[in-house]
């Protein structure tokens, strides 16, 4: 197949942050103080850092409140007809879906005495998908994709690849991670959780901070608006080293970043930026500046994390981080990253101290999960 640009023609999101990474307060401007407030988990007597959308919404109907409030946004700006929605289809990116609703449902069996209380009891992925199909009359079967960490850029990819292909004229994307007490319980585990800030390449850096989001991005054949940024494809690569890291040689990354060149014809001299995966553990940015200095061996472009902003959103974070990034740049500026300070002779790459001007071009955003999954999107800014 020719290589397809298409559209971003409709967006919305719910974070940290909201919609912008603007929002981001002021003490992002001292590296050293920019983190999220602490959490006080209900099932076990740990405080963790964590990144959450505002409390606006009832936690027993939280989750679909703040998936259809999202979804509407994109829609609207979208300017689809009702008959263009109808034919839209619809790719979901998660890696814990409606966890936190079976979490609750569970509890509240366990409190009533009720002997039919089982730790997950709603299973499979299809439950928020039928429901975004009813609430927004989409006639099409929802894709529902699990791949950790890259979860909703898969979705976007394989959107974007159904397009390209002819089975629709427009996809409707959603990258969906709420809290839930797995999850988290599961990170603070593995001991992956950063004490106070994620400094993404920083000598210091000592994890992650998990964050909740819900993205939904329009793409499509047409646009009825003038587009300021195109979706240009991307490419894929999976990993056997390991089920938590990537190899630390950096190859597969590096091979990541070329399939996604090459999928989308880009030459490497067109690249403005890179939107790293940064997610300040000591493993992933060892194998992730060696793999973009492995595939831009003779100029490294400049190259960003904004985890720092609104925490690791795991399976939504390839739309999210997609979405807070086209904000940037349709504002001009292509954002620094929060909480560097010192450089790690180990990486022999330095994030963006400051903002810099957003120039028209080709911008490359990487994600990575467990899994051995690996992949990066390409966008072009006209």
């Amino acid at each position: 197949m020719e290589p397809t640009k298409l559209p971003i023609i409709g967006y919305a999101c719910a974070s940290h942050l909201g919609e912008s990474l603007s929002n981001a307060p002021t003490q992002t401007d001292a590296p050293g103080r920019f983190g999220p407030p602490m959490l006080q988990l209900e099932s076990t007597a740990l405080q963790l850092p964590y990144y959450s959308i505002d409390d606006r919404f009832d936690e027993l109907d939280r989750t679909e409140r703040i998936l259809f409030e999202v979804i509407e946004k994109a829609l609207l700006r979208s300017q689809l007809s009702p008959a263009e929605i109808k034919r839209t289809g619809l790719f979901i990116g998660s890696s814990s879906y409606d966890l936190r609703d079976s979490e609750i449902d569970y509890k509240q069996k366990l409190v009533a005495g009720d002997p039919a209380a089982v730790p997950m009891p709603f299973t499979g992925y299809n439950r928020l998908g039928d429901s975004i199909c009813r609430k927004f009359d989409i006639d099409s079967e929802p894709f529902n994709i699990n791949s950790a960490c890259t979860s909703s850029a898969n979705a976007l990819l394989l959107a974007h690849s159904m397009i390209r292909q002819g089975h629709y004229e427009h996809a409707l994307v959603v990258g969906i991670e709420l809290y839930n007490e797995t999850t988290i319980n599961g990170f603070a585990g593995l001991q992956l959780i950063a004490e106070q800030r994620i400094a993404p390449f920083d000598k210091s850096r000592d994890g992650i901070i998990l964050g909740e989001s819900c993205s939904a991005m329009i793409i499509g054949k047409r646009s009825k608006t003038t587009p300021s940024l195109m979706l240009c494809g991307g490419g894929s690569c999976f990993d056997p080293y390991s089920i938590t890291t990537s190899n630390p040689d950096g190859s597969t990354i590096a091979q990541t970043l070329e399939n996604a060149l090459r999928d989308t014809a880009i030459d490497k001299s067109e690249v403005v930026a890179i939107k790293t995966h940064g997610t300040a553990t000591y493993m992933n940015d060892i194998s992730e500046s060696k793999g973009i200095i492995t595939a831009f061996p003779e100029e490294t472009p400049p190259i960003t994390a904004i985890k720092p902003y609104i925490g690791h959103t795991l399976g939504a974070c390839g739309t999210l981080e997609l979405i807070l990034f086209a904000e940037a740049l349709e504002q001009g500026y292509v954002p620094k990253t929060p909480n560097f300070e010192t450089p790690d002779p180990e990486l022999s790459l330095i994030p963006l101290n400051e903002d810099i001007d957003a120039r028209d071009g080709v911008y490359l955003l990487n994600y990575f999960g467990f899994g051995g999954s690996n992949t990066v999107v390409v966008v072009d800014k006209v």
